[in-house]
Parts: structure tokens; C-alpha cells; sequence
């Protein structure tokens, strides 16, 4: 597992999402979210898909799990029915940068909450997510090159 780690201000950026509620079923959510993006010329070679976690796996069940499944925007555009509009505002942030399996996400998020706790920094009261840098069944490893984000004081 390939990780690094370092507290940078990041720009607000602007997502298309999809609710979604635990942790089974994340690829149709995200099957919902292409299918009404790619019509509208979304999905190119720049394409950062990501999630948003409104509850912690420390204090819900992971089938009861609320996440924002969404599309990193260039740009606004409109949406209707079950796709919104979110914004992250700019803001100081823990960020690993991860090279992981996808079973490994819950072990990895919680070793950067760790790091977090160890160096002293306190959580905002802004919900931590995760930007997706590749697709992992074209990576040679099938893993994931991933950046988990942690929103700090």
C-alpha cells in the first residue's frame, strides 16, 4: 500500500452527487450518476468521480451509512431528480493520497483518523471525502489511486 500524507488548502470545488445509503450497491449509484452525466459531455479524460461521507462507519452500521456519490464539475450545470448539486467550500485539509485495494478503504480511512488524532488536529464540523484518480480495473493491480480528505480547524 503506497500512502502519503500532508495538511494543504484546497480550493472549493463543485460535485454532481447521488444519495446513496450504505455500503452495497455503490456501483449502480454510481451507474445513475454516468448515465445522467455522460448525455451532458461530463465524462472525459479528466473524469474524478468521489464520495462524501455523512455518517462515520465508527458510529453507523455500514448498511445504514449515508454518502453523497458524486462527479467532480468543471463547471455548473443543471440538474433534476435524484441528482444535486453540493459544493466543498475551500478550506484546510489532511489528505492521503493512497494507492490501495478496494477492500482496504476502511482500513485506510481509519489510519488517517489516527494520524489525525496523533498530530493533534481537530475535524471541522465539514464531512470528510474521498477524490478517485483512476478507474482500478484498468490499473495493472486493480487498486485504486485515491485521495481521502479530512476537513480541519
Amino acid at each position: 500500500m503506497y500512502t502519503s500524507i500532508e495538511i494543504i488548502e484546497l480550493p472549493q470545488t463543485n460535485w454532481a452527487f447521488v444519495t446513496h445509503i450504505g455500503v452495497e450497491g455503490l456501483d449502480s449509484a454510481y451507474g445513475k450518476l454516468l448515465q445522467w452525466a455522460i448525455p451532458k459531455g461530463l465524462v472525459n479524460h479528466n473524469l474524478k468521480l468521489g464520495r462524501i461521507y455523512h455518517d462515520s462507519f465508527k458510529f453507523t452500521e455500514p448498511d445504514k451509512v449515508r454518502m453523497s456519490v458524486c462527479l467532480l464539475l468543471s463547471e455548473p450545470v443543471e440538474t433534476q431528480g435524484e441528482i444535486g448539486l453540493v459544493s466543498i467550500p475551500n478550506g484546510k485539509h489532511i489528505v492521503g493520497h493512497f494507492e490501495i485495494a478496494p477492500h482496504d478503504f476502511g482500513k485506510s480511512w481509519q489510519s488517517l483518523f489516527v494520524w489525525m488524532n496523533e498530530k493533534g488536529y481537530k475535524k471541522a464540523d465539514q464531512n470528510p471525502f474521498e477524490i478517485m484518480h483512476n478507474d482500478f480495473n484498468e490499473h495493472p493491480e486493480k487498486k485504486c489511486i485515491v485521495d481521502f480528505c479530512i476537513p480541519i480547524e
